[in-house]
C-alpha cells in the first residue's frame, strides 16, 4: 500500500514538474529573472489604416491634431525601418495628442494593410509586458472602433536609459530589431530610439528623450 502510494505521489509530481516546464518553454518571458527588464511607460500608440475615418474619430472624442512647423527628413528613413513601414508612410504620418495626461497620444499611418500573420495567447502577452516592459498589456484606444480596416503597428514607450535597456533584454535573450540609434524628429525633438516585438508581431518602440 504504502509502495503504490509513493509512485503515485512520485507520479503526480513528476506530471506537475513536466507542465511547469513546458509552460515555461512555450511562454520564456515568465521565466524572466528580476523583473521588469526595464521601466516603461506607454506614451503613444501607432495605427496603421487603410481607410479615412480614424482622424474623424480621433478628433470627436478630444484628441488634438499635433500640428508641426518644421520636419527632419533624415529621420523618415530611420522611423520607416523601426516602423517596418514604407518611408513616404513614415514621412507623412500625422500626430493627436490624447485629451487627458493619462491617456497616450496616436500617431496615424496611412498604408495597405496586409495580413496579420502572427498571434500569441493572452498569458504570453501578460508575462512580455509585465515582466519585460514592467507594465500591463497595453489596450485597444477606446476612441476607434476595431476594424479590419486599422491595426496597431507600433506601440512607443519611453525608458529612462536606452543603452542599459538594450543591454539587459540582450543579456535575457530579448532579440533587439533595431539597435540604439540617435534622431531627431518633430514629435519627440531630440532622442535616442531602439526596437523590439511583443509576442503577437507588433513593434515596441523604446524612447528615452534628450531631458532624460
Amino acid at each position: 500500500m504504502q509502495t503504490s502510494r509513493l509512485r503515485l505521489a512520485l507520479g503526480t509530481l513528476l506530471l506537475a514538474t513536466l507542465g511547469s516546464c513546458s509552460r515555461t518553454s512555450d511562454n520564456p518571458y515568465a521565466a524572466i529573472q528580476n523583473p521588469p527588464l526595464v521601466e516603461a511607460k506607454l506614451h503613444t500608440v501607432t495605427l496603421a489604416t487603410d481607410g479615412t475615418k480614424v482622424a474623424d474619430e480621433l478628433e470627436a472624442k478630444g484628441y488634438a491634431p499635433i500640428r508641426f512647423t518644421s520636419n527632419y527628413p533624415v529621420s523618415d528613413s530611420v522611423e520607416s525601418s523601426l516602423w517596418s513601414v514604407p518611408e513616404p508612410v513614415a514621412a507623412s504620418a500625422t500626430h493627436f495628442k490624447a485629451p487627458g495626461a493619462a491617456d497616450a497620444n496616436i500617431r496615424v499611418l496611412k498604408m495597405a494593410l496586409a495580413a496579420s500573420s502572427r498571434s500569441a495567447d493572452a498569458a504570453t502577452e501578460k508575462a512580455f509586458f509585465k515582466n519585460v516592459l514592467g507594465t500591463d498589456v497595453p489596450e485597444w484606444p477606446a476612441a476607434v472602433k476595431k476594424t479590419d480596416k486599422v491595426r496597431v503597428q507600433v506601440w512607443t514607450y519611453l525608458i529612462p536609459d536606452i543603452l542599459a535597456a538594450n543591454k539587459r533584454l540582450r543579456e535575457n535573450g530579448i532579440p533587439v530589431v533595431y539597435d540604439p540609434v540617435g534622431i531627431t524628429t518633430a514629435y519627440l525633438g531630440d532622442h535616442k530610439t531602439m526596437a523590439i516585438r511583443s509576442p503577437d508581431g507588433i513593434i515596441v518602440e523604446l524612447v528615452q528623450s534628450a531631458s532624460e
